[in-house]
């Protein structure tokens, strides 16, 4: 279901950045996550968001968006490009601890 990008509750806490593009994870003051997609449909390329999933924890929620840009574009890949491509993918996300 596609939603206007302003219903997202104030008091949530949104996590983004340009490597998560198009997704971001909110958090709600009752500890629940949400992950989201940036979708422009429509004549007037309108902006909405698109519930991705519902992760119980942030790591959980960090993988979903890497599964995610993963599998955007419909591409095929063997197994081992596959998996050296998500492994690249989690470590982008996850150099921001570093």
């Amino acid at each position: 279901m596609l939603r206007n990008p302003n219903s997202v509750p104030e008091s949530d806490t949104v996590i983004q950045d340009p490597a998560m593009e198009p997704f971001f994870i909110t958090r709600s003051q009752n500890n629940g996550y949400t992950v989201f997609e940036r979708v422009v449909k429509g004549e007037n390329n309108t902006e909405y968001i698109k519930t991705v999933s519902y992760p119980s924890n942030f790591s959980s929620a960090l993988r979903t968006v890497a599964r995610e840009i993963l599998n955007e574009g419909g591409k095929t890949y063997d197994l081992k490009t596959y998996v050296n491509r998500f492994d690249d993918i989690k470590k982008s996300l996850t150099s921001v601890f570093e």
